[in-house]
């Protein structure tokens, strides 16, 4: 469907249609599941990559639109913001070689895409939350201008006071408030689609609910947003929070998130994920639907339930039941929306072969698991799984279990045997298989790296230059496609970067110690002391930035008068203030010139940060 013809709900003739379709499309599903329509095809796998757009710096890009233009295939499309593209795989058969394929298409792809955007001068890093990516990305204007994505922004934005408000607490804690959902292109993913064999929709959509936990478990790659350590797959809490349309117009009223785990088992027919997501989940956007589903049926055709597609698109589940037609045939599968993008492809085409046997290895004893596990359980799971990934405990039909235990004594055992009922031959089964287990007994993940390196990092640079040595060091991992247990610590002693590579925005902190005007002098000396600094900018009660003190003014002002004097007395109001694109060599010399150890930075006549004379000790010598 394209995007032109996407209406709001506002549209009331538009609206009853549409909901008229949606019905009908639910009419013909169901008499399709139950004459046995589904033909009994050859099973086949896709996937969706999604990837970030940086530049030279590593920080996020808005060239999408521009490279998409250069590009001679329709298997690259756009993404909410325009530093986001998405590729889609081919479909494969589920045979022998079909891993090794799709890693070779994957590299083939990537290399297509790299090498026609030489000119734009950008790279495409691997990483399920960029570690360079600000709040200052998250403008409106980096929404790409189709009219699919502003109808959506606008549509979630509705009856919201506070607009969007995020909330997430791990090693860190993060909150912000937003005006767009703009956060929400933070995550990159890399999908997984699995059809499924006529006979067992409900099984296995429910065993692929059951095994979310563990397998998340075994893949994060997202432990860092906005210079936070927070939860170990930190895009499961960003992407429920920032695409909710739920508002407090409604507090009395039971409301679901539209990015969910989901809310229960099925128990007699899959359709009935269609009926309750209709039951609970309003409408977000319409569209004109030309087939009318029951008619295409009865006269051969394979129904596309365009109105049915459309409704299941706006609802984000992290194991998403889709249906579609692919050479002239119907089918169901299942999109798996939870692993992260990267930490390279090699990692990524991993994930899929552990899943894929999993999903294909469902014990028959596990068949019936509405009755051996309560639902609120395997969803606990999952969100303890992205909290602390492989160093979390699962409850695992009635038991405790250790997400290493289970993975290593049970689950692995049973993904290899699933991928040999698909014909898989030993050599790939154990080359893509081996990179998970060897990851999960290590605990070496993508994020595990991730936080390690910032820690250690941190302690000798900015965050903003920390997060620019990650993303480098995790590009040229991926460049070598080097599995995530085999990445080695960052250097910490290697400087690669000059000085004149640099703006203010690169190194400033807003980490900032500052003191309100009236405050007595007697805190100054204290605070210096303490933060080993110098100088302290000075604010009023609106929090605007009104002058700064320096050491030397104290020592003109006695230790009897430290008591009464405010800093308001003292304070220089002529204040030197820099922007953040300007060049960091020239803030050098401007601090060297009047003999600062702070230079404030100021955006829209606001303070956004400072730049220190310690964040120069980070580059070289000569710099």
């Amino acid at each position: 469907m394209s995007g032109k013809s996407i209406n709001t709900t506002v549209d009331v003739k538009a609206r009853k249609a549409f909901t008229y379709h949606l019905l009908k499309d639910i009419e013909t599903l169901d008499y399709m599941l139950k004459n046995e329509l589904f033909p009994k095809d050859e099973i086949r796998i896709g996937a969706e990559q999604e990837l970030a757009i940086v530049d030279h710096k590593m920080k996020p890009t808005c060239k999408s639109l521009d490279i998409l233009k250069k590009l001679e295939s329709d298997l690259f499309t756009t993404e909410l913001s325009q530093f986001n593209l998405e590729i889609n795989l081919e479909p494969l058969a589920l045979k022998a070689g079909v891993f090794k394929e799709m890693h070779k298409r994957l590299k083939s792809h990537l290399n297509y895409l790299e090498e026609k955007s030489k000119d734009f001068d950008v790279h495409f890093p691997l990483a399920g939350i960029l570690p360079t990516i600000e709040r200052s990305d998250f403008n409106i204007e980096n929404i790409t201008p189709y009219q699919r994505y502003k109808i959506l922004n606008d549509i979630l934005k509705q009856g919201k006071e506070d607009a969007f408000e995020i909330r997430i607490s791990g090693v860190d804690e993060l909150i912000m408030k937003l005006d767009s959902i703009l956060a929400e292109s933070c995550n990159t993913s890399f999908q997984i689609h699995l059809q499924l064999k006529p006979g067992e929709f409900k099984e296995k959509y429910n065993w692929a609910q059951m095994i979310s936990a563990p397998v998340l478990a075994a893949c994060t790659n997202s432990s860092l947003l906005l210079g936070r350590e927070l939860w170990s797959e930190t895009r499961i809490a960003l992407f429920q929070q920032t695409v909710d349309s739920r508002n407090s117009l409604y507090l009395l009223r039971e409301q679901r998130p539209r990015v969910t785990f989901g809310n229960d088992w099925v128990k007699e027919c899959v359709s009935e994920i269609f009926k309750d997501d209709i039951s609970h989940y309003p409408l977000l956007i319409t569209a004109d639907v030309d087939e009318e589903s029951s008619q295409a049926l009865n006269e051969g055709k394979p129904p596309k339930l365009k109105a049915l597609a459309m409704h299941n698109g706006n609802i984000y589940k992290w194991n998403r039941l889709c249906y579609g037609v692919s050479e002239g045939k119907p089918h169901l599968r299942i999109e798996n929306r939870y692993i992260p993008t990267g930490p390279t492809l090699v990692d990524e085409v991993a994930n899929v072969a552990f899943w894929v046997g999993l999903m294909n290895a469902m014990p028959d004893a596990y068949k019936n698991l509405p009755e051996m596990m309560n639902f609120k359980s395997a969803r606990q799971n999952f969100y303890k799984a992205a909290k602390h990934g492989v160093n979390t405990q699962f409850n695992w039909f009635g038991k405790r279990i250790a997400a290493k235990k289970l993975l290593l004594n049970e689950l692995f055992p049973m993904a290899e045997q699933g991928l040999k009922k698909c014909g898989i031959p030993d050599e790939e089964i154990q080359f893509y298989l081996e990179i998970v287990r060897l990851r999960v007994k290590k605990g070496k993940t993508g994020s595990q790296w991730m936080s390690t390196n910032y820690n250690r990092l941190k302690k000798h640079f900015t965050k903003r230059r920390t997060a620019y040595f990650l993303t480098q060091q995790m590009l040229i991992n991926q460049k070598k496609d080097i599995p995530a247990h085999l990445w080695r610590n960052i250097n910490i002693n290697k400087k690669p970067c000059h000085v004149t590579d640099f703006i203010v925005s690169d190194v400033m902190t807003n980490e900032l110690v500052v003191v309100h005007e009236n405050d007595p002098v007697l805190i100054l000396k204290h605070l210096m002391n303490w933060n080993n600094v110098q100088q302290i900018l000075v604010e009023n009660n609106e929090h605007q930035l009104t002058g700064i003190v320096n050491l030397r003014d104290l020592n003109f002002v006695s230790s009897s008068s430290n008591q009464s004097k405010s800093v308001k007395s003292i304070m220089q109001s002529n204040v030197i203030k820099v922007s953040p694109d300007v060049e960091l060599i020239e803030a050098k010399e401007l601090m060297n010139t009047h003999q600062l150890s702070i230079l404030p930075v100021f955006a829209d006549d606001k303070l956004v940060g400072i730049v220190t004379s310690d964040h120069f000790n980070q580059f070289s010598i000569d710099a």
